[in-house]
């Protein structure tokens, strides 16, 4: 039997060149993405149209002020902490090389190195992004990270004013994993925010398994958000539902600063419910989180301390955890200088000494 890639690749390639006319190998490096996004006829409702009573007051600016605020904020602490589902729908590239070292008072020292982040392929098409390790969430411990590093071909296949979708044929654990994923996001309030993102993934030896991922988000001041997360993994070859949900307190200090600290208080739970349901591991930690030296270096220290079981039949054990991470951010704006398209130093920008 011929291999899935040799199957799927072609098809891919078909998908995008019948998706999208505009697909050229010739196409201009750096197209402003937003000139392309196509908003889905019915999908969103209508505005209604202002009646003279109920025109445009202060009140409608000051509601409208204070929601883009909190959104802004919300977005500022994902940006910060690499949010790989912000990092994955940037329009501009972003690559985050890491240097993790983590202790372990159970599976003693473990150094790794990881690529995180997406870039665009605007030569092969302006929906077309190659994503590295964008899978997990913020509460997934680093040995469910190192499970589920991964390197994709995304495809936007379309998006809306509150949704979006994305096709993906993906490579991990030496399977291909071709999926659809579907992303919905909106502020109920000033200061309340969800998101909801769904994928659906075959991944060839393991057949196919569904991820789904609620958050809600609340600015609680001008720097602290809180956030409650929860994921959901079924499958065939899953245990039953291998569920985690958290909650968090993000924050900003030395907002003002030319680099602020951020930092991340975190506790969650994580389980499965098949053969036996239980739940696997309690945990507690925190994280600093600030530039060094250079805009671009992030240094981040993360204790935890975890109350886990690994099998329904183990007894449970306190173990203490602490990662260091030396974080390289490949971002156009943290870039001390600026560079042409022919690769040469056109100016150095103002930075932060």
């Amino acid at each position: 039997m011929p291999h899935l890639s040799n199957r799927l690749l072609p098809l891919v390639l078909a998908v995008v060149a019948v998706l999208d006319p505009d697909c050229s190998l010739a196409q201009t490096p750096g197209t402003d993405e937003s000139a392309e996004e196509e908003v889905f006829a019915g999908w969103e409702a209508a505005e209604p149209e202002a009646d003279d009573d109920e025109r445009l007051t202060w009140i409608d600016t000051s509601h409208a002020v204070a929601t883009g605020r909190a959104q802004a904020l919300t977005n500022w602490m994902d940006d910060y902490f690499g949010d790989p589902e912000y990092i994955s729908e940037e329009p501009q590239s972003q690559l985050r090389l890491e240097f993790i070292d983590a202790y372990d008072g159970e599976d003693g020292n473990d150094f790794k190195v990881r690529v995180r982040g997406s870039l665009q392929l605007p030569k092969v098409s302006r929906r077309l992004r190659l994503v590295f390790s964008g899978e997990d969430s913020e509460f997934q411990s680093e040995e469910e990270r190192s499970v589920e590093d991964e390197v994709k071909i995304q495809y936007k296949l379309g998006k809306g004013q509150l949704s979006r979708f994305d096709l993906s044929l993906g490579f991990a654990s030496g399977h291909l994993r071709p999926g659809i994923k579907y992303r919905h996001s909106k502020a109920f309030s000033e200061n309340l925010s969800y998101r909801f993102v769904e994928r659906i993934l075959y991944e060839d030896g393991e057949n196919f398994f569904s991820q789904t991922q609620l958050d809600f988000d609340r600015s609680v001041g001008k720097d602290s958000v809180i956030r409650w997360g929860s994921r959901f993994l079924y499958g065939e070859k899953t245990e039953g539902v291998e569920w985690r949900t958290g909650l968090s307190l993000r924050q900003r200090f030395f907002a003002d600063a030319a680099r602020p600290l951020g930092v991340r208080y975190s506790m969650s739970v994580n389980g499965v419910t098949r053969p036996e349901s239980f739940e696997k591991n309690y945990s507690a930690g925190v994280i600093l989180r600030r530039q060094v030296y250079r805009d671009f270096l992030f240094f981040e220290v993360e204790p935890s301390y975890n109350y886990r079981r690994k099998e329904f039949e183990d007894e449970r054990a306190g173990v203490f955890r602490i990662v260091f991470r030396l974080e390289i951010a490949l971002q156009r704006d943290l870039a001390r200088v600026k560079i042409d398209k022919a690769g040469k130093i056109e100016e150095p920008r103002a930075v932060n000494p």
